[in-house]
């Protein structure tokens, strides 16, 4: 049975390092999916204000085929890959460089939920991709709907801020 851990603080997230060092852009990509994808509604709900089966920003189907993910029954897509970016915005995009391959690392998969009301996102989860469809089991967590508030309540500089794990430099002594 697959069992991740679920993110519900700023601090869960910097712990786990997703999207980090640089040049990895994942940070950026949750931080724009949260602002401009996901409007949470007074009942709760995380309603999809893009149309992850209408491959809104690069959204494709996720096969799960690793059963990286728990089967929910529900369809699974996978959105992140700058090879295709869609319509993302340059700061999630900028750092993508074809020759490094943690560039493009990161990604955000989702369950999809509808009904003749709308779409509405059941699990959010962010991975870290290996290439040729792995995904690394270590690095994978399911975001909160309290976490996406939480992004959603800060711009994104001071989200980048709060969450950017502070690397040390080794300076010598002279």
């Amino acid at each position: 049975m697959v069992r991740l851990r679920t993110l519900n603080e700023l601090a869960h997230l910097r712990e786990t390092g997703f999207g980090q060092p640089y040049p990895r852009h994942g940070l950026s990509l949750l931080w724009w999916f949260a602002d401009e994808c996901v409007e949470i509604d007074e009942d709760g709900n995380m309603i999809a204000q893009c149309d992850p089966e209408d491959r809104d920003f690069g959204f494709h189907p996720f096969h799960n085929s690793e059963e990286l993910l728990p089967d929910s029954g529900l369809p699974y897509y996978e959105m992140g890959n700058l090879r295709h970016p869609g319509a993302m915005p340059h700061y999630v995009t900028k750092n993508y460089d074809r020759d490094v391959r943690e560039s493009n690392a990161d990604r955000i998969v989702v369950s999809v939920n509808s009904d003749w009301n709308g779409k509405w996102f059941d699990r959010i989860y962010v991975t870290h991709h290996l290439g040729q469809g792995r995904f690394d089991e270590d690095s994978t967590f399911r975001i909160s709907q309290g976490l996406i508030e939480i992004i959603q309540g800060m711009e994104w500089s001071d989200f980048i801020g709060e969450v950017k794990i502070r690397q040390r430099r080794n300076r010598r002594r002279r």
